[in-house]
Parts: structure tokens; sequence; C-alpha cells
């Protein structure tokens, strides 16, 4: 059974992908107008793509009080990105290295997302800058503090304090999330993690009948408040968000 499951979602993948195609590469022609319009087909391909693999997500707090800005939340695997997309209109901010996968990286790129490349120091600089642009524009930009996807279930990595301070240029409000799911039947946890390899892990998805998360949409918070840097308020969303993770799981991390 879960055979057969594998081989219709990967039917359905290819026909969804063919289908948002035409219309998202007309919606992304011209200026932030076409950003703003290609982030609205984001989240139809995301809801699409959630709905295939029979993602049901339990969405506590009020997600359409964001109109724009920055949105944190923990890491647990490439899963996110449609959780998030599913519920949110966000703009990309994916590694280069994915634009060389085979289909998806050209699929990726219709979306026009900022392609972050850190080993360049120059192309870091444009990018902060249309990062910061981005924001002004009140167009959401979706970010992973900790740099890193982890189990879940030791708590929360320090937070990377760089993509704060365009939050900070912009005055743009922060949307801090809290993002978890639960095992599956098997036992296993959904999240993608240390040394796993990918593709095996998303032909086990594939083939689980569901997959079931929580996103804890936490109040809007201001990017700066008094005199605080960037990594004062990268401190405090860490602050706020474990507080909220150890409440949701009955932890007591630090």
């Amino acid at each position: 059974m879960a055979m057969w499951r594998r081989f219709y979602r990967l039917v359905l993948v290819v026909v969804w992908f063919i289908v948002m195609l035409p219309p998202s590469l007309i919606a992304q022609l011209g200026g932030w107008g076409g950003v703003r319009r290609v982030t609205w087909f984001t989240r139809l391909w995301a809801r699409g793509l959630a709905r295939i693999a029979n993602l049901k997500l339990k969405v506590i707090g009020d997600p359409k009080r964001f109109r724009g800005g920055l949105i944190l939340s923990n890491h647990l695997s490439y899963l996110d990105v449609l959780s998030h997309a599913s519920v949110f209109r966000i703009r990309f901010a994916p590694k280069v290295e994915i634009r060389s996968w085979p289909v998806l990286g050209w699929y990726i790129a219709v979306s026009r997302p900022l392609w972050v490349d850190r080993k360049n120091k120059l192309k870091t600089r444009k990018i902060a800058e249309e990062y910061c642009e981005t924001l002004r524009h009140q167009i959401g930009m979706l970010v992973y503090p900790e740099g890193t996807s982890t189990s879940g279930e030791e708590g929360l990595r320090p937070f990377k304090s760089t993509p704060f301070e365009a939050a900070c240029q912009a005055r743009a409000p922060i949307q801090p999330v809290i993002t978890m799911y639960e095992r599956t039947p098997d036992g296993r946890t959904p999240a993608w993690y240390g040394d796993q390899k990918l593709l095996p892990h998303i032909w086990w998805v594939l083939g689980q009948k569901e997959i079931r998360g929580t996103l804890l949409v936490l109040p809007l918070q201001e990017p700066c408040s008094g005199n605080e840097d960037r990594k004062e308020v990268a401190n405090r969303m860490r602050k706020l968000m474990l507080a909220a993770y150890n409440e949701l799981h009955g932890t007591h991390f630090q």
C-alpha cells in the first residue's frame, strides 16, 4: 500500500508543478508588484503539495494579522517550507546551491527568490539590501534563525543575528512561529536533520498515510525596542519563542 501511495503522490506532484507553472511565470513579471503576486501563487503551490502529502496542520493563533515582515520559526525539516508557505505569503531566501538541483531549483527560481550565497561577500551585501527592501514593501520573508534543522526535541539553538538587521532597518514587524510534528505510528519523527539523506527521507514521507503538525503563531513583535541592536533583538525573540516552545512541549529548556 505504501509503495502505491508513493507513486500516486509522485504523479500528483508532477501534475501540480505543470499546472502551477504558467500562472506563476505570468505573475512574477514586473517589479515589486510581481514579487508580491508570486507570493500568492507560492502559497497556493504549497497548499497543493501539502494536500498531496496529506500534511495536516493545526494552526494555533491568528496568522491573518501578519501583513508582511519577518517570519521566524524553529527549523525541523524541508516540510517546514510547505507548512509555513501554506499559511503565510512568503518570498523564499534559499541557499544558492539549491539553484542547481534538477527541476526543483529551476522551479523555485520562478518565484523570484533571494538566492543566499554566503561564500560571496559582495553578493551577500546585495542580498542584504534587497532583503531589507523586501521587508519595506511589506512582503513576508521566512527565516530559520537557528541556521540548521534539528530534531525538535532539544529546545532551540542560539539564534543567528544577521536577519534581524534587515528587520530593524526596515522597521518591519516580526512574526514568531513555533513548529512541531507528531511522531508517525511507526515511532519516527518527520524531522529531517543531522546526517540523514534527503531522498530516502522524502521517500519515507511519501509513504506515510498522513503527517500531522502544529504551528503556534505567536503575537506580532516590534523589530527594535529602544536602542536594541540586532543581537539583542535575536536574544529577545529566542527567549519569547523558547518560553512558548517549553509550554507547548512541557519542557524546561534554557
